[in-house]
């Protein structure tokens, strides 16, 4: 039986692929009391097919500079370093977090000697899945809008039609409207009641938070108020964000949909049955919403 090369680019094609879809991982792996970290697919249209794991080319390391939030800081070590330890923390992320993504190359031999799990392959091509849309079924039983739990469908254009939906990474993305009063010191508006943002982006509230109050028949007026909680971070250096932990796409959607609520202007909905549409009438950005 001929020797199969240790390299993975010069071994015999088995099978080639072109786009398939699939979700980014990485393999961790024991070795002398070495842990090592391999990058691998998860054929998302088959989970139960053996996993891909492509060699050392640089093309995965390449791709996830231009994804990650702050660029790769290691990209000799992007594995474990960069996407392993930092995207998925160690493991811990929950797995639509993992990148969804198209892949093309060639599955290679595989060798006795590979201490990888999965089929070796030579990456020729990945590219991210930019967004998932969302499937919802629009109905018109009358719901409240406060205390629940609005679900981003997509942001819209002048004629309402989805021109940009939620990252696949971060699909439950959304906002709460709160109707209870802000315990504290509204500055402009007594009657102000809190609201949340709910993403993969995590931000340390400051002193003052924003808060709404539906000041005419279909019209929010964002109005800001002092958080008595608030306490700063100890100590000074204590993180304040998760933005170097999130993709660009996580982190653009994110600031879109808090661009809704910016403190400049008022912001117009439309409440029908279980969908809400929000409006920003100073920069225009608008969005649709679903209770989820």
């Amino acid at each position: 039986m001929p020797t199969i090369p240790s390299e993975i680019e010069l071994r015999n094609t088995v099978e080639e692929f072109q786009e398939v879809l699939a979700f980014l991982d990485v393999e961790v792996v024991e070795k002398d009391e070495e842990i090592l970290y391999f990058f691998s697919f998860e054929l998302q249209d088959d989970p139960q097919a053996e996993r891909l794991v492509p060699g050392k080319d640089g093309l995965i390391c390449s791709f996830l500079d231009q994804q990650l939030k702050f660029g790769m800081p290691t990209p000799e070590d992007c594995e474990w370093q960069g996407y392993y330890s930092r995207y998925l923390r160690s493991g811990t992320a929950p797995s639509n977090f993992r990148l969804h993504v198209i892949i093309s190359g060639e599955v290679k031999e595989k060798s006795p000697e590979d201490i990888f799990t999965g089929l070796p392959i030579v990456l020729n091509r990945i590219e991210k899945i930019e967004s998932c849309p969302v499937e919802f079924e629009e109905n018109s039983t009358p719901t409240t809008f406060e205390n629940n739990f609005w679900k981003l469908v997509g942001f819209t254009d002048d004629s309402g039609s989805i021109i940009s939906s939620p990252t696949c990474e971060d699909p439950e993305v959304g906002v709460i409207f709160n109707d209870q009063l802000l315990l504290g010191t509204p500055i402009e508006d007594p009657e102000a009641r809190s609201f949340s943002i709910q993403s993969a982006v995590w931000m340390r509230p400051g002193p003052l938070v924003l808060v709404y109050r539906i000041s005419g028949e279909n019209t929010l007026s964002i109005t800001r108020a002092v958080d008595p909680s608030y306490m700063p971070p100890r100590p000074a250096t204590a993180i304040t964000d998760n933005f170097p932990n999130v993709t660009n796409a996580i982190f653009n959607k994110y600031d879109s949909l808090s661009s809704i609520f910016r403190f400049e202007g008022p912001v117009e909905f439309v409440l029908s049955g279980n969908t809400l549409r929000l409006k920003n009438t100073s920069n225009g950005i608008s969005t649709l919403l679903v209770k989820d």
